[in-house]
């Protein structure tokens, strides 16, 4: 959709607010949207719609509490038509109230409207949490659990800090609008390109899984790092390392969401889940722990889509004690 939204200034400001929230918004789109918003009115209705939705719990959803000056138009609803018609003063005062409420939430509005304009955003995920996003350049995200990502975009640049955890980024090839990751170790370039960021204790780790990017320290020591597919760095507040060639498909299953196993041991993969959750895996049978797995697969979300597959399949594993356990592993809930 990239026509301005027909119908009335409502029906309009509501298309707006739905574009603006769902990134569905290319360069064309975005200055017709400024073109719209010149009309006075058109922004009262659009700043309207944003406190309906702050009210519905958008802002909550965002990991922010809605603002204390934020006054519910609710509560100035009759709740019942008076019986006899109020008085000229009584009539100004509540004009008055209704007017000073109004311009509260239009600024409120429209301070969280100019933020949607700016670009700036915030992406936060829980313990044994996974977000994925998809941008208004058009890159996708993937968020690890216990991460927190900050961007601001604007016409020129696309930034993006890494403040905690782990992320991988689809980036939308825009020459000559650089899409850079900043972390607490060095910087992440990339025009169009798959790529990776986590961090790993005063580390950061970066993955390539296509097209190429150029790392760069913050000490300023060395020249930029450039790396390819396939290829891997650690950053650290010394120095970037040497690349290192990896299975990025491999490497990155954990950010996605969604893994198979490839000959890891279980106490690999059990080392790696409670590490990103909360509920934690319990071995009731050590023999399990250095047995290795394929063909299974299972989302790292859901621990007790692992925890039944291992059980299933150890039940029936031959065992040289002769042993025979129906259950091997069990969850534990915090």
């Amino acid at each position: 959709m990239n026509a301005t939204p027909p119908g009335t200034v409502t029906t309009q400001a509501i298309e707006w607010h739905q574009r603006l929230k769902q990134g569905e918004m290319d360069a064309a789109t975005r200055a017709r949207f400024r073109a719209w918003m010149r009309s006075p009115d058109h922004v009262k209705e659009l700043a309207h719609i944003c406190l309906i939705d702050a009210s519905l719990g958008g802002i909550k959803r965002e990991g922010r509490a809605l603002p204390k000056n934020v006054i519910d138009f609710g509560s100035f609803a009759p709740m019942a038509r008076p019986r006899t018609a109020p008085s000229a003063p009584h009539r100004a005062r509540l004009k008055s109230k209704v007017a000073a409420a109004a311009s509260v939430l239009l600024a409120v509005a429209v301070g969280s409207l100019a933020a949607l304009l700016s670009g700036d955003s915030v992406i936060v995920t829980r313990e044994g949490s996974w977000d994925k996003r998809l941008l208004n350049d058009g890159t996708v995200v993937y968020a690890g659990p216990r991460t927190k990502l900050r961007l601001h975009f604007d016409e020129r640049t696309r930034a993006v800090e890494l403040l905690r955890g782990e992320a991988l980024f689809e980036v939308a090839r825009q020459p000559g609008r650089p899409f850079v990751v900043s972390t607490n170790a060095g910087r992440v370039q990339a025009l169009g390109s798959a790529f990776a960021a986590a961090e790993a204790g005063d580390q950061v780790v970066v993955t390539v899984m296509k097209g190429k990017v150029a790392v760069t320290g913050h000490h300023g020591a060395q020249p930029m790092v450039p790396l390819g597919a396939n290829q891997q760095v650690v950053l650290s507040s010394r120095r970037v390392g040497d690349p290192v060639t990896v299975n990025a498909e491999r490497e990155l299953k954990w950010v996605r969401n969604w893994y198979e196993y490839d000959g890891e041991q279980v106490g690999e993969i059990i080392a790696e889940l409670n590490q990103r959750h909360g509920t934690q895996i319990v071995v009731d049978d050590p023999q399990v722990m250095p047995l290795r797995m394929s063909s299974l697969a299972f989302r790292p979300s859901r621990p007790e889509e692992f925890v039944a597959q291992i059980n299933r399949w150890y039940a029936d594993y031959p065992h040289k004690a002769g042993r025979r356990r129906d259950a091997v592993l069990h969850l534990q809930r915090s």
